[in-house]
């Protein structure tokens, strides 16, 4: 396997992970800016990302939980 193959799917395997639970990639990111091992720009892609899954995510709960009454009365 090439090196950038294996760049690319390490890269689509991190993001795939900001999508699936964006607060550990966000709470692993803010691990490593603190200690120093990674510089505060480095992972910012990723850190958007997950921002954005995060707001997906609490979109989705205020749809649902404001779908839900109007459920019960019909």
């Amino acid at each position: 396997m090439s090196i950038s193959l294996y760049r690319r799917r390490i890269a689509a395997t991190v993001i795939q992970l900001a999508k699936d639970d964006p607060f550990l990639v966000k709470e692993v990111i803010a691990r490593l800016r603190e200690s120093g091992e990674i510089d505060v720009d480095d992972l910012v892609y990723l850190d958007r990302i997950a921002d954005r899954w995060i707001q997906i995510a609490d979109e989705n709960r205020r749809h649902v939980a404001s779908a839900h009454p109007r459920q019960a009365c019909g």
